[in-house]
Parts: structure tokens; C-alpha cells; sequence
């Protein structure tokens, strides 16, 4: 072979050499370092979901869902509607009300719990990711535009985020310890988290399809391999592998009963109200599949795509990147990746195609690609432009005899500047857009993030009602809206005993205040003289307007008097 050829050849050997690196530290990275950093990160996730937790005012969904944990918490009763979703969330936050007392606060301290546990668990795909690849991942996945406000939201998902990751790493280790005594431990944190997840909400019933789909296909490639390989029959190839099943069917029936257990624990309110396991399926599927049909809140199938180029661009450009480097790389972890691959990519098709399009399922599309999007980023920082690069240039140098700089050389290196300039502009944008839709702009009706935002206004509303000189006890105040969409004033009107809700204006023509919609002519039912009005905007397209005794009024003018 001639000599320019030979030098080729050993560029290229170099060059993929230098490519084929893996998850696994540097010698440099310390433990101690590793401690510190992930501790600095979930502190940094800790504050910045719990900094002024309670100063968006309550969304639509979450007070309906507060007011329902209210009424499970006082009268103890509480009964399935798909359209609400499942039972835990109203009963783990009943447990806080207990404790830490009633408020928009304290309703958001769930989802930020499990949004910070979610982070946490990243840590245990350590053996997966390396070390750089878990803090990565971590980092990404703590500021996160969408995972941080819906980790402040009072919704289920940020619960099914952690269940869904739980009963991914279940399941790996439990795979991976077949043949030992821990395999026990792993089922149940597999079994467990996804009984809480169809516990909460019904796309947890997605994640089961999305995963029993790939074991499925990768359990039916794994037999159709094996029967060509030992060039057995058909019907052989099927008893060898069902033999090595069989001694595993106890324990998977075992953690069958466990996960039933726990779904209908929460279902029937700890085994208080009358439920069946088909009569729970049969509803969430019958609800969810209906408003698919009807298209209640459509959109177009790349509807997500404007949301993650928005707020999450380091996640989605990396984690597609992920996605081609480890479906290319071929590494000991090649099966991992080739599943969270699949995840993320399933994950982004069903959601778009389902037509119930709301902001805050973003979340569960964001996860894989942030693992995927640390895990690149892990692997293409080990070492480079430090050790592994150096090592790479000294190489190349001393194949060509020469000091110069060798052309692949060059071309790493303005790929690593590129990739760096990449990275630190769209970190740059994510971290602003995080800070701003989350404490600047997270009620603003133009922000993609915030879906039907109970506007504002409602604070002033409330200071207003709060202000009248009669209490909530006997402030009799009528709330007035034909769609009876007037959430979340039930909520921020609990403590008045004789608030009433209406469909249209009760007979009675004497209120001490009335809230109708703005397109309401209240002064044809009441005097003008004698009432005062105040209008408010409920959320973007719902004007409302109070209407309330001006003696109320004046008695304030008289207590701020008397104050000063």
C-alpha cells in the first residue's frame, strides 16, 4: 500500500479513535467534586421552584383542584372524574393542608417536590450517563423553562415526570440483576412509582403503551435473533425462552398485586368509597378518547415544536443531537440510549398527535430529551479540549512529523468552538426565559407557557372584598356565570360562608355584592344609586364586574380614617 495511503488510514484510525469515547470520568473529575456540584444543583432546583411560590395567582385547574383537596380534607369524601384526574394529588396535598395550613403556597409544594425528587433521581444513572452526564443532565433539567413552572403548578405532571423516571430505572437495574437478590428492591421501585402514576393522572396509561410497546419489539427482535442464531425451531426457540421466563412470573405476578393495591388505594380514598379497577380503566379511557375526538382543545400537530425552540433550546437542539451521537456510537450503553432515544422521539409524536394540546404536557417530551441532551454534553466535555484533545493533536503530530497543527485538528477545534457558542447562547436564552416566565412575565395571556392564566386582577378583587365592612361571615356575595367558569373565585371566596354561584342572577334583588360578567345590565335589576361597581378581567376573554353596596364602600373610607 503506498505510504500517503498508509497515512490516511492512520489519520482515520486516530480521528475515530478520538471520536469513540465513552460516558466514563476523566481521572481528574473527583468524587468530592461530583458530591459538591450535584448537592449545588438541587439546591439551586430547590430555591428557584420555592421562591415566591405563592405569588401567581391560582390557574383555573389548580384551584379546581385546591377546592377539591379542601372538600377531601374537611368532609373526607372524594370520588373519581377523568376530567379531573386522579386521586393522589388531592390526597397527598390534604396532607399538607394539615400540616402547613391552606394556601397557594402550600397547594404547589406537591409538584415542587416531585419536580426536585425527578432531578434527584437522575443520579442514579450515573452507571449510564458518567458522572459529567448525570450533572448535565441535572443542570439542564433544573432550570428548565417548563419543568420550573410546572414544577410551580398545581397539576399532576410534574408527579408522572418522577414516576415515569422511577419506573425507568426499576426496570433497567431490576434487568440488570436478574440473577440477584437486589432484582426485589428494583421491581418494586418499577412497580410502585407507576401505580402512582396511573394513581394521578390518565397519560400515564401513554407512558405503559409507549414502554409495552418497546419491550414488546425489542423482546420479539431479541427471539427472532436467538431463533436464527441456534438454527432452532420455531416451536423449541419458544419453550427455551419461556422456560427462562418462568422463574421470574412469580415475583412480576407479585408486583402486579402490589401496583393494584396501591392504584386502588388511592382510587377508592384508602378503601372508603366503592371502586372497581375496570370501572377506573373504563372511564379514563372512554373521558380522554372523547375529547380526542371532539377535539375539545385541538392544535396543530407541531404545536409543541414554537414551546421547545422558545424556552427549551439547550434541551432540544443537544438532545437531538443525543440522539444521532448514541444511536451512531455504538458504546457498552448502546442499549440505553437506543431506549431513551425511542422514549423521547415516541414521546414528541403521540403528544402531538393527541389533540389535547396544553403547555404544561410539554414537560413529559422534555425529560428524555434532557437526559439525552446532559448526556451528550457529558460526553463531548470528557476531556475535550483538554486531555483527550491534547492526546488526540500529539498523535497526529507525530504521525505527519511535523509541529503544525494537523487539519483534523483544526477541524476539532472549531467544532468544539462552535458547539461551545451553541451551547452558552441558548443557555443564556433558556436561563432568561426561565427567570422571566416564571417571576416576571408567568401571567402574561402572551407567553406560550402560561395557558388560560387567571389573570392579576383577582388579588386587587380580593383587597376590595376583603376591605368591606362585613366579613366572611356575613357578606352575602353572589357569583353569577352561565358556563359556570368562573373559577378561581370559588376558591379565593372558601372563607365566605354565604358566597352562592349561579348560572343566571338570583330572583333576589338585594345583594350585598354580585359578580356577573361584564356584558351583564345589572343596573336594570338594581339601583345605581345605591350600588357601586368594580370591573376585573377573570382571565384573557372573561371580563367580570362586582357590583356591591356603596355603604360597604364608605365604611372602608371611614376605617381608613379612622387608621390615620
Amino acid at each position: 500500500m503506498p505510504i500517503k495511503n498508509q497515512l490516511c488510514w492512520k489519520v482515520w484510525g486516530i480521528m475515530q479513535q478520538g471520536q469513540d469515547y465513552n460516558t466514563e470520568n476523566s481521572p481528574e473529575f473527583s468524587e468530592k467534586k461530583y458530591k459538591l456540584l450535584g448537592f449545588l444543583i438541587i439546591l439551586f432546583a430547590l430555591l428557584i421552584r420555592l421562591f415566591d411560590l405563592g405569588e401567581r395567582v391560582l390557574h383555573h385547574d389548580e384551584s379546581v383542584h385546591a377546592s377539591f383537596t379542601l372538600k377531601l380534607l374537611e368532609s373526607g369524601q372524594y370520588k373519581y372524574d377523568p376530567a379531573y384526574h386522579g386521586p393522589f394529588l388531592f390526597h397527598s396535598t390534604a396532607v399538607v393542608f394539615h400540616f402547613l395550613g391552606i394556601n397557594d403556597a402550600t397547594a404547589r409544594l406537591i409538584p415542587v417536590f416531585f419536580g426536585v425528587a425527578a432531578i434527584l433521581l437522575l443520579f442514579l444513572l450515573k452507571k449510564e450517563l458518567g458522572e459529567r452526564g448525570v450533572l448535565w443532565s441535572a443542570f439542564l433539567l433544573s432550570f428548565s423553562p417548563s419543568m420550573v413552572y410546572f414544577s410551580r403548578f398545581f397539576r399532576n405532571d410534574l408527579i408522572i415526570v418522577f414516576c415515569t423516571l422511577a419506573t425507568v430505572i426499576g426496570g433497567i437495574r431490576y434487568l440488570e440483576n436478574l440473577h440477584s437478590s437486589k432484582r426485589y428492591s428494583y421491581l418494586i421501585l418499577a412497580a410502585s412509582p407507576l401505580a402512582i402514576a396511573v394513581s394521578s393522572k390518565e397519560n400515564a396509561y401513554l407512558v405503559i403503551l409507549m414502554f409495552g410497546a418497546y419491550a414488546l419489539i425489542y423482546s420479539l427482535y431479541g427471539f427472532y435473533s436467538d431463533w436464527k442464531k441456534e438454527n432452532l425451531s420455531l416451536k423449541r426457540t419458544f419453550i427455551l425462552k419461556i422456560s427462562a421466563v418462568s422463574p421470574f412470573i412469580p415475583e412480576i405476578l407479585i408486583s402486579g398485586i402490589l401496583f393494584v393495591f396501591i392504584v386502588m388505594l388511592f382510587y377508592t380514598s384508602l378503601f372508603r368509597t366503592p371502586e372497581t379497577l375496570y370501572s377506573i380503566v373504563e372511564r379514563a379511557f372512554s373521558h380522554w378518547m372523547e375529547m380526542h375526538r371532539i377535539e375539545r382543545i385541538g392544535g396543530p400537530f407541531y404545536y409543541y415544536i414554537p414551546i421547545l425552540l422558545v424556552y427549551e433550546s439547550p434541551i432540544l437542539i443537544f438532545g437531538a443531537a443525543g440522539i444521532v451521537h448514541f444511536l451512531r456510537k455504538k458504546g457498552k450503553n448502546a442499549s440505553f440510549f437506543l431506549f431513551v432515544s425511542y422514549w423521547a422521539v415516541s414521546s414528541l409524536l403521540l403528544y402531538s398527535y393527541l389533540q389535547e394540546k396544553v403547555p404544561w404536557l410539554v414537560v413529559h417530551i422534555v425529560l428524555p430529551f434532557g437526559i439525552l441532551a446532559g448526556a451528550y454534553l457529558g460526553d463531548f466535555f470528557s476531556g475535550i479540549p483538554g486531555r483527550r484533545q491534547k492526546n488526540l493533536l500529539e498523535t497526529e503530530n507525530t504521525s505527519f512529523g511535523t509541529d503544525k497543527p494537523p487539519v483534523s485538528g483544526i477541524k476539532h477545534s472549531r467544532a468544539y468552538i462552535l458547539i461551545t457558542g451553541i451551547l452558552a447562547l441558548t443557555l443564556i436564552i433558556s436561563l432568561a426565559q426561565c427567570f422571566s416566565v416564571n417571576f416576571y412575565r408567568s401571567m402574561e395571556p402572551d407567553e406560550l407557557m402560561t395557558y388560560s392564566q387567571t389573570s392579576p386582577d383577582i388579588r386587587e378583587l380580593m383587597e376590595k372584598i376583603e376591605g368591606f365592612n362585613l366579613g366572611p361571615e356575613t357578606l352575602r356575595i353572589s357569583v353569577v356565570d352561565p358556563e359556570s367558569l368562573y373559577w378561581p373565585l370559588p376558591w379565593y371566596l372558601r372563607d365566605y360562608e354565604k358566597a352562592a354561584y349561579y348560572t343566571e342572577p338570583p330572583t333576589k334583588k338585594e345583594y350585598d355584592a354580585i359578580i356577573v360578567p361584564s356584558t351583564y345590565r345589572m343596573y336594570d335589576l338594581i339601583s345605581e344609586e345605591k350600588y357601586s361597581s368594580y370591573n376585573f378581567s377573570l382571565r384573557p376573554g372573561k371580563e367580570f364586574t362586582l357590583y356591591y353596596k356603596k355603604e360597604l364602600e364608605k365604611n372602608i373610607i371611614d376605617r381608613e380614617k379612622e387608621i390615620l
